[in-house]
């Protein structure tokens, strides 16, 4: 008889398929989770192509997006950038701080903003990328720029990008003699899916201009306040920075991304694992279900043995085997009327011819072959005494 098993919460006794349908799940989840944590997978969230200004509708220039705002004439006292000026100097300094006093966070670029805008892109290009970039902070942050921008406008900030998208306009009359400019927007590991805005006169050999950019850069340049734009009818706030950048990782322009060889590796192995796992506890499963005929031989054996010994008598010398007295049995049972009658016959016979005198039984009586039913051998054949004319 097979043994009932118990199913319990865990363990053994729960189901190999609902096992495996929980380990399914947990690998999901777990690779939801890792492409989670990638900010690119939010830029969807915070990036739109159309960057409408964030005005009142007086004051909103007809048809005029930041990549059309009229780039006004620099100052004269910034001046053609022949030698290096920076925040450093005193007298550059102090005229930043009076054209930034209009600046107003997290609000369009506007046309008050140009003359700032102006005097920090001529401080970048006097500069060298690599002496900007010591002079650079590395620890600011995107919640830095976000909560304090009046502490950190006109300060050199360090920032490793990955750039999703890069645009060239225009740049209008200026003294600098720059004719194009471009704008990247990307994200830092800190700022996840809020992107940040860079502006920057050169643009890089290997990366190219398009909005499906995937690379990697490090930008050096000067914070100039909080602006604003429209994503998904939200008004939204980026960072926007002008100085200098180079590219650290080779892009790829409208081509799909595909993985690195260490996430190919994590990918393959994660699948392999799992349809190991399938497969194991597919094989558990079948021969839980279906057992072997070794098995079943084994089990029918072993459950029929016992009670054929406990119903099997041992043969002893008095006794004959279970085969004879089967195939005795039936015989035994149709003559036992007539053997009876017959018997009867001839103790009746013995009766009249016995003698009184003769102590001798009339019949043989042998304890070898006495029977179980009474202890008499009803088969056993009569004893006849001899007649004295016999004897003669």
């Amino acid at each position: 008889m097979a043994r009932r098993t118990r199913v319990r919460p865990f363990g053994a006794g729960i189901p190999a398929g609902r096992t495996l349908s929980l380990v399914l799940l947990l690998f999901i989840v777990g690779l939801c989770v890792l492409r989670a944590r990638q900010p690119g997978f939010w830029t969807w969230l915070a990036i739109d192509d159309s960057r409408q200004l964030v005005l009142t509708d007086d004051d909103l220039p007809q048809n005029q997006l930041h990549t059309t705002v009229k780039a006004h004439k620099a100052s004269a006292e910034t001046g053609p950038a022949s030698q290096v000026i920076n925040n450093t100097h005193p007298d550059e300094w102090s005229s930043f701080s009076n054209e930034a006093q209009p600046i107003e966070d997290r609000q369009a670029l506007q046309q008050v903003d140009m003359p700032a805008y102006w005097r920090l892109m001529s401080w970048a290009k006097s500069e060298s990328f690599l002496d900007l970039l010591q002079r650079a902070n590395p620890q600011v942050l995107f919640v830095n720029l976000w909560e304090e921008p009046q502490v950190h406008r006109g300060q050199p900030v360090r920032l490793r990008l990955n750039v999703r998208r890069v645009l060239s306009y225009q740049a209008g009359d200026n003294n600098l003699g720059i004719t194009q400019l471009y704008e990247a927007w990307g994200w830092t590991t800190d700022s996840k899916s809020f992107p940040y805005v860079v502006v920057f006169p050169e643009l890089p050999a290997g990366l190219h201009l398009g909005a499906d950019i995937n690379a990697e850069v490090e930008f050096a340049g000067y914070f100039l306040k909080v602006m604003a734009y429209d994503a998904y009818e939200t008004r939204r706030g980026a960072p926007l920075l002008i100085g200098q950048l180079r590219l650290l990782q080779p892009t790829a322009t409208n081509s799909p991304t595909w993985p690195k060889p260490r996430e190919l590796i994590l990918w393959a192995g994660g699948i392999l694992a799992a349809i190991g796992l399938a497969i194991a506890f597919g094989i558990r499963q079948y021969r839980q279900s279906h057992p072997s005929m070794a098995a079943i031989i084994t089990n029918t054996s072993e459950t029929v043995r016992p009670s054929l010994v406990e119903q099997t008598e041992v043969p002893t010398a008095s006794t004959p085997s279970t085969i004879e007295n089967q195939l005795t049995q039936i015989p035994q049972e149709t003559t036992s009327s007539t053997e009876s009658n017959n018997t009867l016959t001839v103790l009746a016979d013995a009766e009249k011819t016995t003698s009184a005198s003769n102590d001798q039984p009339w019949f043989n009586v042998s304890d070898s072959t006495a029977q179980t039913s009474g202890g008499i051998d009803l088969f056993a054949q009569p004893f006849r005494p001899k007649s004295p004319s016999a004897e003669k």
